[in-house]
């Protein structure tokens, strides 16, 4: 059984970004950043954390630091072979989402998802998604590994020296190959399925 845990500092950030993941898991759990985390992790040992970049800020030997960085870290501390990815703060704009995409790498991260990446609609049903593969060609793994990175369409295509059109193409046979909705499903399934690490 497959198990993601949300951790957020309130239920309504919990319930979006549980809405773009909730396909790809067979049991989602949400939990705030000030409840015991590392009994959570323990007790639902999970394959996938998301921590929610918020606002937030903790003072520790002087420094202030953001709530989700320190969620961050004691995630990597109680599970460090779980992954974790960090979902970018709702108003946060771009400048904002490079310096915590950056900062979530620098502190142990594997991945950035920017918001409302993780919501949107689902081309196809739980139903009627077809089998998963892991065969993804050189390219398709490229763009999924910029996805993992908080990188747009346009900044992927400018990293690998391709048209945006290319790699859109490449984006929905990977989407398509992973029985993905949209790019946070198809980051959890890459993990899931041992295509990320």
């Amino acid at each position: 059984m497959a198990v993601c845990l949300i951790v957020a500092p309130d239920v309504a950030v919990r319930e979006r970004v549980a809405r773009g993941v909730d396909a790809g898991f067979d049991v989602v759990c949400g939990v705030g950043p000030d409840e015991e985390l590392t009994a959570v992790v323990e007790r639902e040992q999970p394959d996938l954390v998301l921590v929610a970049a918020d606002a937030g800020t903790l003072t520790a030997e002087g420094y202030a630091i953001p709530t989700w960085v320190a969620t961050l870290e004691a995630v990597r501390r109680s599970a460090p072979d779980v992954a974790v990815l960090v979902v970018g703060a709702a108003d946060g704009g771009p400048d904002d989402e490079h310096r915590v995409a950056g900062l979530a790498l620098q502190r142990g991260a594997k991945g950035f998802l920017r918001a409302g990446e993780e919501t949107g609609p689902r081309p196809f049903s739980a139903r009627g998604r077809r089998p998963a593969t892991t065969e993804l060609s050189r390219r398709e793994l490229d763009v999924l590994l910029g996805m993992t990175e908080g990188l747009s369409n346009s900044e992927i295509a400018a990293s690998l020296v391709l048209a945006e059109d290319t790699v859109k193409t490449h984006a929905r046979r990977l989407f398509r190959k992973l029985g993905a909705g949209d790019r946070a499903d198809a980051v959890a399934r890459g993990f899931r399925q041992g295509i990320l690490q």
